[in-house]
């Protein structure tokens, strides 16, 4: 009991102090940051829209004192609406990144790192108290390198005029998982056979999507919807899909592999359909829950749009065409490389396993 209470405690402290780094991290940032000390709201007017949308708008005006300029003190106005949907309000305390126009000071957006950086300190330092150290440190190297490189590439990107999106990003995706399997299994047999198997199922996945697509000119799929991107939208959307199905193949094919080593482990000379109907056996176990994993993150991703739009008279056929188009289509295609790596990891370890009977190491 005691043990536990010093692990909360460990827990609650790594997350203070990492929120109050946040707050008190003003003068790395080049930009004006401000903290609000005073507002005074306006009185609320109401508006409807024709859709019968009620929502009102407050004029605020806040008094800020400039953390990394001298401690300034200065006068903004803001104007937010009570839905928030496109606009903030602001509380005292509130920091706030700044950015100045004509000479007057304007609020640019608010400064969150404070709570990124709490809940990243909670989770890293869950993390080292659920692991090993070795582990915890390979993964940590793990997710600071491939962090490191998808920034990279991200910055090649959009320097680049005439980058080739989808070769880049499908190189990338293969190094990362490599880089990801040998930090955290090390770089055996077992490694390598789920980093195979993940890239194998992947490729089917997107060859089977690239197919449907080019059979059917893309017809219903709506690349144009994509949010903000300034280059050629396809492209984009195959690099994307890409780094999502191979995220979601090598959790699947990393369980399967362990799962059938471990029967190797037990009894070593079991005939290949043994660890083939094992592989199988486990894929299906997993199988529902992860594809469940990937409609779930698809829908909390889609709500708020989802919603704003059936608030503005739009129907569902215009919602599912145009916004939750692409999601679908990306969720389909992890699923069927989910699909597609119970077998194919399933054959490659049984065969490993039988042609080496009694030496193989993970």
């Amino acid at each position: 009991m005691k043990a536990s209470w010093k692990k909360i405690l460990f827990l609650l402290a790594v997350a203070l102090l990492c929120f109050l780094f946040g707050r008190l991290n003003s003068g790395l940032y080049q930009q004006p940051v401000g903290e609000v000390t005073a507002v005074h709201n306006h009185p609320a007017e109401s508006e409807t829209d024709e859709h019968g949308n009620q929502d009102s708008t407050v004029q605020q005006e806040l008094t800020i004192r400039l953390l990394n300029r001298s401690n300034r003190v200065i006068k903004v106005d803001n104007t937010y609406t009570a839905s928030q949907a496109e606009s903030d309000r602001y509380r005292v305390h509130d920091q706030l990144l700044l950015k100045k126009l004509s000479g007057d000071y304007q609020v640019d957006m608010p400064k969150r790192d404070a709570v990124l950086f709490a809940l990243t300190g909670l989770l890293v330092a869950g993390l080292f108290l659920a692991m090993k150290s070795r582990k915890f440190s390979f993964l940590m190297l793990s997710v600071l390198v491939n962090a490191l490189l998808f920034l990279a590439v991200i910055l090649w990107d959009s320097s680049a005029r005439s980058l080739p999106v989808l070769p880049v990003f499908s190189l990338l995706a293969i190094v990362l998982s490599a880089l990801a399997l040998y930090f955290v299994l090390g770089w055996g047999v077992q490694a390598m056979i789920t980093w195979v198997a993940t890239c194998v199922a992947t490729l089917l996945a997107l060859l089977a999507m690239a197919l449907v697509i080019a059979l059917t000119g893309a017809k219903g799929v709506h690349f144009e919807t994509m949010a903000y991107v300034t280059q050629v939208p396809q492209p984009i959307f195959y690099a994307q899909a890409v780094i999502g199905v191979l995220g979601a193949v090598m959790d699947e094919s990393g369980d399967i592999v362990a799962g059938l080593f471990g029967l190797h482990r037990e009894k070593s000379d079991r005939p290949f359909s043994d660890y083939f109907q094992g592989g199988l056996s486990i894929g299906r176990e997993i199988l529902g829950t992860l594809t469940n994993v990937l409609f779930m993150i698809f829908i909390a991703e889609t709500i708020p749009m989802v919603v704003l739009m059936l608030r503005n008279g739009n129907n569902w056929s215009y919602i599912l065409d145009q916004t939750m188009n692409l999601g679908i289509l990306q969720t389909v295609v992890s699923a069927l490389g989910i699909v597609w790596s119970v077998p194919v990891t399933a054959f490659l370890t049984a065969k490993v396993l039988t042609k080496k009977r009694g030496g193989v190491e993970s």
